[in-house]
């Protein structure tokens, strides 16, 4: 059963509110003249590129990705140094097939231990990106390595962390259906940095259903890879952890390029959307106040499209759009907004609307996929999960660690063990505390379905399969999910990544 807080810990947290207020003062959202200097839409939108196998037989299709160091063209006449896959930033992209297995050698050319997960991927545990099971530099211990095993488990060991390996083979089956996934660094204590500098890169699973469906591909088929980034002046990226209360900024970068503009014909487009954000969520907006059609979320195609005016989508969650350009006229611009924000911080993107209407085919299909629903009857039990801050006894900043059910991560115990091929309710339960900050939590191996939050039914944007859910301030959600494909040590944790770095993670094992 969970903790709860008790009086001497809430008065501590109480004393604590002052920081977090303090912390709300001086975040990067009441600094906008850096930002000011950074020209929005004069930069077109960059594509990230798609990489292409080494090889490819009846086993599947064989990759090499190096993490490494890189400098950069991000603002106007300056030079951003990067960690990224391949040395470049978003990483490339890897389109894959169902039913296809990737295999992909990672080699780590950094002078700091690294980690690959394929967040969303159904994988066997050996190849999911256990935070301990770190690539190291060269083989060679560095003193982040020495660091970020201090820092395990709030001041434990890496337990099983590889003492020579500079490289990892990992196998991604694929054998779940088409949707927009993404790969990032996942070391212990260094996951928010490691994403901060550049490790993150798109993971497109592509299926013959979605193949079938008459929805816009090609060119017209855009990934949207959105971070806020702080620079300094000489246009390195500036990482302002707060402590670990989450790295902001004031600079939205979209594939890499801060507010960038898209020239877009006179016709529909599919957006695949992702929040790659440390710790800044967006509720998007178009500025001509016309809807979305939405037509998938994290896991995939939604059983039906749906319109809506506004999305939220908080760190590491994915959706997908269609947007008809048609329905504006040559010249016109329209804004991909960010309500949540006011000035720079409000906009994101820009389309450009240019050329005569263009035929193509046809109209959104009113059915997209079918979904598998999953009721409270079939699930064999039911965990509830708090989510919130605990004093620290330790001198730092904030005073605070980051827990679930009260306890910080320990990788050596599962807080959960579902059996395999279980149907189970997890209940997420935002804990009251001064610091009112999403917490996103995401699940490994599997999918969810949202029953219900705050007692409702889901909002039509976050209907179907998932793997990450926002979860703000007095939040109280329910999710169903089936254990099924491998056994093995998994985690669930928070995604504001400098929380799941201090340690707002927790195994669980199937079994």
């Amino acid at each position: 059963m969970p903790r709860g807080i008790n009086r001497r810990d809430a008065l501590k947290l109480a004393l604590a509110g002052g920081f977090a207020t303090m912390l709300q003062a001086c975040s990067l959202h009441s600094h906008p003249g850096d930002s000011e200097a950074v020209p929005r839409f004069a930069t077109t939108l960059p594509i990230p590129s798609v990489l292409e196998p080494m090889r490819s037989d009846e086993r599947g299709d064989y990759y090499e990705i190096e993490a490494r160091e890189s400098a950069v063209a991000i603002l106007a006449g300056k030079q951003t140094k990067i960690q990224g896959y391949n040395g470049i930033f978003p990483g490339p992209t890897i389109k894959a097939m169902r039913g296809r297995a990737t295999h992909i050698r990672f080699t780590n050319k950094l002078l700091t231990p690294v980690v690959t997960h394929l967040h969303g991927g159904h994988t066997p545990s050996n190849s999911d990106g256990w935070p301990m099971d770190v690539i190291l530099p060269g083989g060679r211990p560095t003193a982040a390595t020495s660091m970020q095993m201090d820092h395990a488990g709030g001041g434990g060991q890496i337990a099983g962390a590889s003492a020579s390996k500079y490289e990892h083979n990992y196998t991604y089956p694929n054998d779940r259906r088409a949707a927009t996934l993404w790969y990032h660094d996942h070391a212990m204590g260094a996951t928010g940095q490691n994403v901060y500098m550049g490790m993150a890169g798109f993971y497109l699973v592509e299926d013959e259903n979605e193949r079938s469906l008459p929805l816009p591909r090609g060119r017209y088929d855009v990934p949207l890879m959105l971070c806020v980034r702080q620079f300094n002046d000489d246009g390195s990226f500036q990482y302002k952890p707060h402590g670990h209360a989450g790295a902001d900024g004031d600079v939205i970068l979209v594939n890499g390029a801060p507010w960038p503009a898209l020239q877009v014909e006179r016709r529909k487009y599919r957006f695949r959307i992702l929040n790659a954000s440390n710790a800044a969520t967006f509720t998007f907006a178009l500025s001509s106040g016309l809807p979305f059609v939405q037509i998938a979320t994290d896991g995939g195609l939604m059983a039906r499209p749906v319109e809506v005016l506004r999305i939220p989508i908080a760190m590491a969650e994915r959706v997908e759009v269609v947007i008809d350009f048609s329905a504006y006229a040559a010249g016109d611009s329209v804004v991909l907004r960010n309500t949540e924000k006011q000035g720079p911080l409000g906009e994101i993107m820009r389309f450009d609307v240019a050329g005569p209407p263009v035929s193509d085919h046809g109209q959104v299909p009113d059915r997209l996929s079918t979904i598998e629903t999953l009721t409270p009857e079939v699930a064999v039990r039911t965990r509830t999960f708090t989510l919130g801050p605990r004093p620290e006894l330790k001198s730092h900043f904030p005073p605070i660690y980051w827990a679930i059910n009260g306890s910080r991560f320990d990788p050596e115990h599962a807080q959960a063990s579902p059996r395999l091929g279980d149907v189970e309710i997890w209940r997420f339960v935002y804990e009251k505390s001064p610091w009112r900050q999403t917490h996103p939590p995401h699940i490994h191996l599997v999918n969810f379905q949202i029953l219900d939050r705050n007692g409702q039914a889901p909002r039509d944007y976050e209907r179907g399969w998932k793997d990450t859910l926002r979860l703000d301030s007095g939040d109280d959600v329910r999710v169903i999910m089936r254990f099924d494909g491998y056994r093995g040590r998994y985690l669930m944790h928070c995604h504001n990544l400098e929380h799941e770095d201090y340690d707002m993670m927790m195994r669980f094992d199937v079994v």
